[in-house]
């Protein structure tokens, strides 16, 4: 799939110290394949160690819960494109708000969060070496754990009817608060295993890769953020509009609630970019085939976003007597800050990448780019409105808001993590992807139908549809048959994904396997590489991988090897790198299979096959 760079390693990246912690994971690692030999299949489905198995298993989880949320789109697509009065032709008024509920919160907490913890139970492993995953025991208890408090939220029925946002004193059954509870508790087992595997393979003194920095960072962000929905909820439950008669306290103060809710529930929109960013900061030199334009720039980006992210809920509490302080001064800057990193973002990335036309396109990197653009469009529409209190009132219940948080999700959101899976999938489950052309058809269908969509939520949102509406004027009916013509075009593709994505785990071609991800190995080289040139210390920089990505145990030729050597230094020939050609001097030509060769400089050009 990545026919690119296999940077060789020169003979001083792995010292003692580094080889022997590779070799010390190498050993942990092999112990748990032993254990997960002798666990059934059936049992692996519960509990795995196996960092890829754990990875696949939020993957698929993702998929169910993106078709079941899907389902209850097109319900509301259909009902809204077929009539605009409301009479049910497909779904009852009542069914249509319960759908509507559903939809978000299956999308978000069920498609969108597990594909963030597979991306990040995947990719932090392998780019730090250890191929662990800390406390698993948690990690699978609270995947199962999530998604049971899921399941719960589904089974209100007909009283979920009130939407994504609670309206206070406007009750929901009692299982959406004992499922939103629950739901919450497996999203903070899950953020605190993925924080410990990043600390199991942190080697101290040593820097961690960028991109497990963001996703490291994001998982802060949203543990911290979950506190006031929590306590928002526990607060409902046990109240008269709880249902189950436990009064301890009385019914919530509506902007007190709402204030709470969105102080968690705007950094979420956050906790699918910042994760797709340190993939994206991962995959992007691969394709430009040299490091990322400024290591040190995108290092600086984690904080100002986390800083930003955490606090750009204003546009939902813009009218409500909250603290000037909290509403105005704070909040509304952050909204309108946070365009700053992302554009410096993205600033990187374009310039990474360099000509469009020189790169080797796929179906991975077509859907990250789009992504790119897709958040630029997103952010163009957004900013000159949401932080603007004179403004916000005024577009925020019409159709333009669902454009712009489809545009944000669904095609940036979704669409890059897509990207990703299609970039590191065949190392992931071992299989080439069965067929290219049907990725093809999903990027096309993805981008076109879900494109339809929030352009006609755009300009009839311009024109003053209101959204959270079972019915409307004649004239804005155009736009929802528009709508629902893209959601359905996105259904299609959903099914292609889908389809590829069973023949692939099925009858896809085998990929080598090798004890590190290729990908990982090359990702490190290049990251490496670009620190060296932006004034890095060796001993900062993350750890190198094995340029075969192969890790062998530290034998007693290995010993005999580093005490000849006289520098504690594991030289290439012990640990099979006889592909290391390096030229120790200026514009030096590091040495990259496949027949490429590339420059300091960060240019490349093809050599003769040898």
């Amino acid at each position: 799939m990545l026919k690119i760079i296999y940077l060789a390693m020169t003979a001083r990246e792995l010292n003692r110290r580094d080889y022997e912690k590779l070799s010390k994971w190498a050993s942990e690692y092999d112990q748990v394949k032993e254990r997960e030999a002798k666990r059934s299949a059936i049992l692996k489905v519960f509990y795995t160690e196996d960092y890829r198995m754990l990875a696949i298993k939020n993957v698929l989880f993702a998929v169910m819960w993106l078709f079941i949320g899907g389902a209850f789109a097109l319900f509301l697509r259909s009902q809204a494109g077929l009539t605009s009065t409301g009479v049910p032709v497909v779904i009852a008024p009542y069914y249509y708000f319960q759908s509507m509920t559903n939809h978000v919160m299956d999308m978000i907490f069920g498609s969108v969060f597990s594909t963030v913890f597979a991306v990040s139970f995947y990719m932090i492993p392998a780019l730090n070496g250890s191929r662990l995953v800390k406390w698993p025991k948690i990690a699978n208890a609270g995947l199962w754990i999530a998604t049971i408090g899921l399941f719960m939220m589904n089974l209100g029925g007909v009283e979920n009817q009130y939407l994504f946002t609670f309206l206070n004193p406007l009750k929901a059954s009692p299982t959406w608060y004992i499922g939103y509870i629950v739901m919450v508790i497996g999203e903070w087992m899950e953020m605190v295993s993925v924080l410990g595997t990043s600390f199991l393979g942190r080697i101290p003194g040593r820097l961690i890769p960028t991109s497990v920095g963001f996703i490291v960072m994001d998982m802060i962000m949203m543990a911290l953020a979950n506190i006031s929905v929590f306590l928002d909820t526990l607060w409902s439950l046990m109240s008269p509009i709880g249902g189950l008669g436990i009064n301890i306290f009385g019914v919530p103060n509506a902007e007190i609630w709402k204030g709470l809710f969105w102080f968690a529930d705007h950094p979420l929109v956050y906790f699918a970019p910042y994760t797709l960013t340190g993939a994206i900061i991962a995959i992007i030199p691969l394709y430009a085939k040299r490091p990322v334009y400024s290591v040190r720039f995108t290092r600086w980006l984690i904080p100002v976003l986390f800083v930003l992210g955490a606090s750009v809920y204003v546009h939902h509490l813009v009218d409500d007597p909250w603290p000037l302080i909290l509403r105005d001064i704070f909040a509304q800057t952050s909204t309108a800050l946070i365009a700053i990193p992302f554009a410096a973002l993205w600033l990187l990335f374009f310039i990474t990448l360099g000509d469009p036309r020189k790169l080797k396109w796929d179906v991975g990197l077509a859907f990250i780019y789009a992504a790119a653009i897709w958040n630029i469009i997103g952010g163009i529409q957004a900013e000159p409105t949401q932080p603007t209190p004179s403004v916000d009132p005024t577009v925020h219940n019409t159709l333009w808001l669902p454009s712009h948080f489809h545009i944000m999700l669904a095609l940036y959101s979704v669409g890059g993590l897509l990207g990703v899976l299609y970039v590191v999938g065949p190392e992931l489950w071992g299989r080439k992807w069965y067929s290219q052309k049907l990725g093809w058809l999903h990027f096309w269908g993805w981008q076109g139908g879900m494109g339809l969509l929030v352009t006609a939520f755009a300009i009839a949102g311009f024109y003053g549809a209101i959204r959270r509406e079972v019915a409307w004027p004649a004239f804005y009916e155009v736009y929802y048959q528009m709508a629902m013509i893209g959601g359905w075009l996105a259904g299609f593709a959903t099914i292609l994904f889908a389809y590829n994505l069973i023949l692939t785990l099925l009858y896809g071609e085998k990929v080598k396997e090798t004890d590190i991800p290729m990908w990982a190995v090359q990702v490190i080289a290049l990251e490496r590489l670009g620190m060296r040139r932006e004034g890095y210390k060796e001993e900062d920089m993350p750890l190198a991988l094995p340029a075969d990505g192969m890790i062998r145990e530290i034998s007693t030729e290995t010993e005999r090897e580093i005490t000849r050597s006289g520098s504690g230094v594991v030289q290439g020939g012990s640990v099979n790198m006889k592909e290391a050609k390096i030229a120790e001097a200026d514009g030096r030509e590091i040495a990259l299979g496949r027949g490429e060769t590339t420059h300091e400089d960060g240019t490349s050009r093809l050599k003769p096959d040898v």
